[in-house]
């Protein structure tokens, strides 16, 4: 045999024995000769020459590409390279490449960069719902109208509460619905779901738990039979004085959770289970003891004691067993007629928000274009499956009338246009003429979106899938953008090759010293290795407390922030204004006026998306309902019809916050009050990451000093107030009425207390007053000068010894 015969096997035997690596070998060649053939185009087709990392992107072409592009990476210049590679080197002819973007803008500006600029016209640039509607037309051979109610909300959520009036009148439909707000009139938790007092109190607090009456309750089961006795004609007092002279010594007032005047009857709800235990965050002990106590004075007063649980609430049967122990102790039960229930439901305004939430699930529940098994499977996996399938059941004629409304318009909305285009596509009634499809944004696509991109993959054979976003900024989950079409990509759509560009041009090394270890702390995120180009060596993020309790201190902070960014900052320079709620952004004119050699904007970090400046002034970093993160409880019919929320905490508020942080090119400013700072905030201090902290101490246990949290709850903070009656300072939880713990201030200045050891310590800086506690009880160590010792403040309690602990020297902290 010759040689070159035997060298030609013994390649061919290689070949056979391991295909993956000559392929492999042979992608690697097309790729480095591809990047020499075409260095020109890359060096000059946008302004700036091309990264190494960008041409490579723009090069490489498995079926399934997945562009991992950071802030500021160049994403789009990518996208611009690689229509324009595909064109040069005779792969496709611009008819033969989609380009989809979620935006008109983003749409038209990619279509004018190209056809300007390269000369490249004939591609298809285009918005998923204009794409959806030339799909439909085409295959339907006729133009197609957009319903009013498409692009009008208010026409919308009009048509939905009009049916939705409508068919209340009917006698099933309506009993549905009682039924429906007679077990989830709001959001429902179980207490012993919460890591802490103050955790349950800021959800009763947010979602704003009240009765049928209007009163704030403490919890649901409370809700719940304060709604049935109204419901039921049965006059009640919440948390009423126990009217008897006979009291427990120790003991102050007694408020049962409701009295029943016509009856002399009390109810206490009892938050154990069926083993007797409380939640984590309660002392069972001393809850064990209180009820035991309860008890005990009702023993005492001969008056009668209705007893209700919280396993009962859970287990779905405590307005039955409470209705048998009403009836028991002769309690006259008077429904009121269904019409006087709803009309009830109306005034208190649960008819129109339903109406609103109705309205969003309509859309939801469109945009998903779930078929019966994923339906059902979304059913089971929600949080309370008995509550969707009730919801769904009302939501069902409300559908129905609103598809015929539009067949009756003969026009479509924007779902139709998305999911009748994929029906065109799949049936084969549309034949896709692209062979390239690239879609920009890709971390921002919704089930519909990502179903309509697949089936056009999977209309015709080899084409190229090109797919260009950020993981680490999907924040519009709300809207229904799936996190996993990106974080699962190779599973979903096959086998992929995935490329990352690593280099960005905004923001500097510091801002990413910040950022990205960030938005790590979430595994779930891809990892990546973003690189500034504007390499710096001192810190670039800025913590400045400043006091903001009232608008003037508010204004007063913004404009020192601004005048220290007017000492650094270039005649012309942005400075742009983030905020997670547009209603902590600033009055824009007065700051021009006053400062007209820089350039200001503000927009919520939502619309930020995109856009950058030289310096960013982020606000509204408390903490709570309207805090970063914001602590707002998504309803439970919304959230279980968007995508499966991630289990990590915060999440897209974690990604949030890193799009804030990554919108700035050299500085960005962390305006913040210390007294109800944001858990964002204290991660970062905690965690060492490289701030600058502006008018803050220097270490992070100095830093703490400056807020006090609850003891009791834990999540509230102790702030100053006043009593009505005598307007005596004292301390409180900012979490009151919920959590009711009061404390003494500071002797020196009555400033709220920190515990540091068994000392409690001034807040306030600069002041050093303190008071050491009582090792026994925790009460406050009080100098009893007549007796030349110290003394715990728990000496006499309501004419009884309790602690007579004593120290002769107390020579406090050092």
């Amino acid at each position: 045999m010759a040689a070159e015969d035997y060298d030609l096997l013994t390649r061919m035997w290689k070949l056979i024995g391991n295909p993956e690596i000559w392929l492999t070998k042979s992608r690697e060649a097309y790729v480095e000769r591809a990047l020499i053939d075409y260095r020109d185009l890359f060096d000059t087709v946008e302004s700036s020459e091309l990264t190494s990392d960008q041409r490579k992107a723009c090069v490489i072409d498995e079926d399934n590409n997945l562009i991992l592009a950071g802030a500021g990476t160049g994403k789009t210049s990518t996208v611009i390279g690689r229509v324009a590679f595909l064109v040069q080197s005779g792969q496709a002819r611009p008819e033969e490449i989609l380009l989809l973007a979620y935006g008109n803008k983003a749409a038209e500006e990619l279509r004018e960069r190209l056809e300007k600029k390269l000369g490249i016209k004939g591609i298809t640039a285009e918005t998923f719902h204009r794409l959806g509607r030339c799909i439909i037309q085409e295959a339907a051979k006729k133009p197609i109208a957009t319903s009013a109610m498409a692009t009008d909300k208010a026409l919308k959520a009009q048509f939905v509460n009009s049916v939705f009036e409508t068919k209340q009148r009917e006698p099933t439909y309506r009993e549905l619905l009682l039924n429906y707000f007679e077990q989830w009139l709001y959001p429902v938790r179980n207490p012993f779901d919460f890591s802490t007092l103050g955790e349950y109190y800021r959800f009763l607090a947010d979602n704003e738990i009240r009765t049928l009456k209007g009163e704030a309750v403490k919890g649901f089961g409370e809700c719940d039979i304060a709604n049935f006795l109204f419901k039921n004609g049965i006059e009640y007092k919440y948390e009423a004085i126990y009217d008897t002279s006979i009291r427990l010594q120790t003991r102050g007032a007694y408020c049962p959770d409701f009295y029943l005047p016509d009856y002399g009857i009390y109810i206490e709800h009892f938050g154990t289970d069926r083993q007797g235990k409380t939640a984590s965050y309660i002392n069972q002990d001393q809850y064990h003891a209180d009820m035991t106590w309860k008890r005990e004075v009702h023993q005492l007063g001969c008056t009668t004691l209705i007893e209700t649980f919280h396993y009962e609430k859970q287990e779905g049967v405590l307005l039955e067993e409470f209705k048998q122990r009403l009836v028991k102790a002769g309690v006259a039960l008077d429904p009121m007629p269904p019409e006087a229930v709803l009309e009830t439901l109306r005034e208190f305004g649960a008819i129109t928000r339903f109406s609103q939430i109705l309205t969003d699930m309509l859309g939801l529940l469109r945009a998903a274009n779930l078929n019966d098994q994923e339906l059902a499977e979304l059913i089971a996996r929600s949080a309370d499956p008995g509550q969707i399938r009730a919801a769904l059941d009302l939501l069902a004629p409300i559908v129905d009338a609103y598809v015929l409304a539009l067949e009756d318009e003969k026009k479509m909305d924007f779902d139709d246009m998305i999911n009748k285009a994929n029906q065109h596509v799949r049936e084969g009634s549309f034949e896709s003429p692209w062979k390239f499809i690239i879609v920009d944004e890709f971390q921002d696509i919704a089930k519909s979106r990502a179903d309509l991109v697949k089936a056009l993959r999977d209309n015709q054979e080899d084409v190229s899938l090109f797919c260009v976003g950020d993981d680490w900024q999907s924040i519009f989950r709300f809207t229904g953008s799936d996190i996993s079409f990106t974080a699962d990509f190779e599973k979903i759509f096959g086998a992929t090759k995935a490329t990352e560009l690593k280099k960005t041009f905004r923001f500097n090394s510091m801002i990413g010293a910040v950022a990205s270890p960030f938005i790590m702390q979430n595994k779930r995120q891809m990892p990546k290795t973003i690189e500034s180009h504007t390499v710096v060596y001192s810190p670039t993020v800025s913590l400045v407390r400043a006091p903001m309790g009232s608008d003037a201190a508010k204004v007063e902070a913004i404009q020192r922030t601004v005048q220290r960014v007017s000492q650094i900052a270039k005649a012309g320079s942005s400075v742009y204004f983030l905020a997670r709620f547009k209603h902590d952004l600033p009055d824009l004119q007065a700051l021009s006026i006053q400062y007209p050699s820089l350039a200001f904007k503000q927009d919520s970090i939502h619309s930020s998306k995109g856009k950058e400046a030289d310096y960013v002034i982020i606000l509204g970093l408390g903490k709570g309902k309207y805090g970063l993160p914001s602590e707002i409880v998504t309803h439970p019919l919304i959230e279980a019809l968007q995508p499966k929320a991630e289990p990590y905490p915060h999440a897209e508020e974690r990604r949030l916050f890193y799009v804030a942080l990554t919108r700035a090119r050299h500085r960005v400013y962390l305006l913040c009050d210390m007294a109800r700072y944001s858990p964002f905030v204290k991660e970062l201090v905690e965690g060492d990451y490289p701030l600058e902290l502006e008018e803050l101490p220097t270490t992070p246990e100095q830093l703490n000093a400056t807020a006090a949290n609850c003891p009791v709850c834990t999540q509230g903070n102790l702030v100053n107030r006043v009593k009505r009656a005598n307007n005596a300072p004292f301390v409180g939880c900012s979490n009151w009425p919920q959590c009711t713990h009061t404390e003494s201030g500071c002797p020196t200045c009555k400033a709220p207390m920190r515990p540091s050891g068994r000392y409690r310590i001034c807040v306030s800086p600069g002041c050093n007053g303190w008071i050491a506690t009582c090792p026994r009880t925790g009460g406050d160590m009080i100098y009893r000068a007549n007796g030349n010792f110290w003394g715990c403040s728990d000496y006499r309690r309501a004419g009884k010894v309790s602690c007579r602990h004593t120290e002769q020297f107390i020579q406090g902290p050092t």
